[in-house]
């Protein structure tokens, strides 16, 4: 980048802070309070976009006005015609800055369908309270398209400021890594167990009413070969003293039951305690359902809800459903079917006669799940097509050091491991659709996601993992105690739904993930009774840079924030066919540091383009103030665009001291938001801050910021497109 200094300073000049240009009075808001107005007319600044104009001109987009959608109502959005002669080492310009006129926009021809400030108006001039402009570009045909933050919208407006349509709405564009591109599936375990005692019918009420696609009961049998909703066929384990160490149900306080305590050997271990297959269904209604993590999650609902059927819990799907026209499916698990086939119960036969009874056998509503596999090549080599029905079946896949215990009861010495090296995963996709592994199949105990679904996937298998529960104790010390962080990155691996506790938090996850819009907290349709915790990009996230592609077809939008479910620090770069009105994401954008943000967008030729990026520091904290080239098709490992700097904002070299505030040869730029950059040749950028009028604080305490105009000469020459530049 030839030397210390990537650019030096060849033009200088500076619009004072308190500059107005005519228009009523504003700054009478503060919070949404109306006050006294503490400006005379209308302050022309700060600056969040800059292009050509004829005559030597430039166009500056003013931002919202005052900061925030609550104190910008009586801030007038427009362009500004400024003329600037900058200080050079000629002296040929006096570093004045003249403004020459504006263009007030406006929506005389209503076509923003919500209410704005000035509804009532012939005009409808637009306010900061209505949208927060930041990129612009002129189009081919001259009109203007301008970024807004609150939706985040594209707005397009005629050449003097006229609203020619509705404002454009930003498209989710994250590209599902699902295995068919679906949405992916929030699976209730056990129900809503996290908050009510598990398989119980109000642990599903509570994980349907929550949004759960799925929810799961885990069966075994009755003495009189009913199946029920129970996590094991023991509900209550007792030590060697007698004393009870887990349960589900009520049942050790039942004098009438207490010679029912039985020691039997479960998959290879000797297990004491009260078994369902001793209970006839009659003897099992009259228990209550309790809490089996009570340390955890408390005795709150003990003995209020009963042990459910099977046939009860479709019952309870196929009500909400007429209540409400959700349809919500089943994930049954057949626990033990060599254990129970031991004991003489077909578990998996019982289950295809029970969903063939109450009809519902549709094969997008149930998935059959099991950690054994010869029960599964059962159910689909013989007990589903004599039956005549095709339900998907799903390998459960516990730690690598475990084993299916069909394959252990056999003599066989392979363990699940077995199941997930490409050869057994292809084997595994003969007889089932989808493979549910723990999750540390997916994120290692050390945080890092595993090329597990890719494998996967390339097998032709869905993914669904489990379990992601919100207490901190199940958690990784990188998700801080969150558990929408846990969920998000399983999501990011593409899985294509999960087993969670926690349905409702789940479902709110997925459900901003498959989101349509990307909105963000100001969006219109949160002060219109919808949730603002809906909202899937953070408070004036939007369309921060705007640029028009060398060939003027296509416009690119870069998000100034993460979108919610994307990699933390990752910044979609959308882009609009301006012919056909088409969306695409053309790729992310990599902040150095998540904490930073960006500030403009330009355009060099067909492929590279400006970043403006900069840290939210002010004088002598600042640190990263920067301008980077990326190129469309250049990528690094993770997808990101690779990035060059062209420019450090923090150490640009002044020889001739054209800036005031350069010091020993070297000027620094340390304003909170730089966010205007254009390229006038291949060797010269034009570089302003917005100056967050009337901020205080880039060139010291209680110091105003004025509008800085900087014009870089860059260290190589950019491959800038023949069309562009000009000055």
């Amino acid at each position: 980048m030839g030397g210390a200094h990537a650019a030096t300073l060849i033009g200088f000049a500076q619009l004072p802070a308190d500059t107005l240009a005519d228009g009523p009075t504003s700054g009478a808001w503060n919070g949404g309070l109306r006050g006294q107005p503490r400006f005379q007319g209308q302050p022309v600044q700060g600056f969040s976009g800059v292009q050509f104009t004829a005559g030597g001109e430039y166009l500056l987009l003013s931002d919202n006005g005052f900061g925030a959608k609550n104190n910008s109502a009586d801030y007038l959005l427009r362009l500004y015609r400024l003329s600037v002669t900058p200080n050079t080492a000629a002296k040929a310009g006096t570093g004045q800055v003249g403004v020459r006129g504006f263009i007030s926009l406006r929506d005389p021809d209503r076509r923003v369908p919500w209410q704005i400030v000035n509804e009532a108006t012939p005009d409808r001039l637009l306010t900061g309270a209505d949208f927060d402009p930041e990129g612009f570009v002129i189009a081919p045909d001259g009109t203007l398209w301008i970024g807004d933050e609150f939706g985040p919208y594209l707005l397009h407006f005629s050449a003097d400021g006229r609203l020619l349509d509705a404002p454009t709405p930003t498209p989710n564009l994250h590209g599902r890594p699902t295995l068919r591109g679906q949405n992916p599936i929030v699976i209730a375990h056990r129900g809503s167990s996290g908050t009510r005692p598990e398989h119980t019918l109000e642990s599903y009420r509570v994980a349907i009413e929550g949004g759960a696609d799925f929810i799961e009961p885990d069966l075994v049998v009755t003495k009189d070969g009913v199946l029920v909703a129970r996590h094991e066929p023991v509900m209550v384990v007792l030590d060697k003293d007698g004393k009870v160490t887990e349960a589900t149900t009520d049942v050790a306080t039942r004098p009438e039951f207490k010679g029912r305590v039985r020691t039997k050997t479960l998959d290879g271990t000797s297990v004491t305690g009260y078994w369902v297959e001793d209970f006839t269904l009659a003897e099992l209604k009259t228990l209550r359902a309790v809490e089996r993590l009570p340390a955890l999650r408390g005795r709150a609902f003990d003995g209020r809800f009963e042990v459910p059927t099977l046939a009860e819990i479709i019952a309870l799907v196929r009500d909400t459903e007429a209540r409400t026209g959700r349809k919500v499916g089943l994930y049954p698990e057949t626990k033990h079917p060599t254990y129970m086939k031991a004991a003489g119960f077909d578990t998996s036969q019982l289950l295809i006669d029970t969903l063939t009874r109450e009809k519902f056998t549709d094969p997008a509503r149930v998935f059959i799940q099991s950690f054994e596999t010869a029960n599964l090549r059962d159910l689909k080599t013989r007990i589903m097509p004599a039956a005549g029905v095709t339900l998907p079946l799903v390998q459960l896949v516990s730690g690598p050091t475990e084993a299916p215990y069909d394959w252990a009861a056999s003599g066989d010495t392979r363990r699940y491991d077995a199941l997930t090296t490409p050869e057994g995963l292809r084997d595994l996709a003969t007889y089932a659709s989808g493979v549910g592994p723990t999750k540390r199949w997916i994120i290692t105990d050390k945080g890092d996601t595993t090329d597990f679904v890719s494998r996967a996937h390339a097998a032709g298998l869905l993914v669904h993992p489990w379990t992601l529960r919100s207490e901190p104790t199940y958690l990784l010390p990188t998700y801080a105690g969150n558990p929408e962080e846990e969920m998000r990155q399983v999501l990011r691996a593409g899985v294509d739904g999960f087993f969670t506790d926690f349905p409702a938090t789940g479902a709110r996850v997925a459900a901003q993930l498959a989101a349509p819009e990307v909105r963000s907290p100001q969006h219109p349709a949160f002060t219109q009774g919808a949730s603002s915790a809906d909202a899937t990009l953070g408070a004036s996230g939007g369309f921060e840079g705007l640029a028009l592609s060398a060939d003027g077809t296509t416009l690119y939008g870069l998000l100034e924030k993460t979108v919610t479910g994307d990699l933390p620090g990752q910044l979609r770069l959308n882009a609009l066919n301006l012919g056909t009105r088409q969306w695409s994401l053309a790729g992310r954008y990599a902040l150095d540091a998540g904490s930073d943000a960006i500030g403009d967008l330009a355009t060099v030729n067909d492929t590279q383009y400006l970043v403006l990026e900069r840290d939210n520091k002010v004088h002598t904290d600042a640190r990263n103030k920067r301008v980077y080239l990326i190129d469309l098709k250049r990528l690094n490992a993770d997808g990101t665009f690779q990035k060059t700097l062209i420019a450090d904002l923090m150490n640009i070299a002044d020889p001739q001291g054209l800036a005031p505030d350069t010091r020993g040869g070297t000027l620094t730029f340390p304003y909170v938001t730089i966010e205007n950059v254009i390229v006038l040749n291949p060797t010269t950028l034009l570089i302003a801050n917005d100056n967050n009028y009337p901020a205080t604080g880039g060139r010291g305490p209680g110091v105003k910021d004025d509008t800085q105009f900087l014009w870089l000469r860059l260290g190589e020459p950019l491959n800038l497109a023949p069309n562009l530049g000009g000055r």
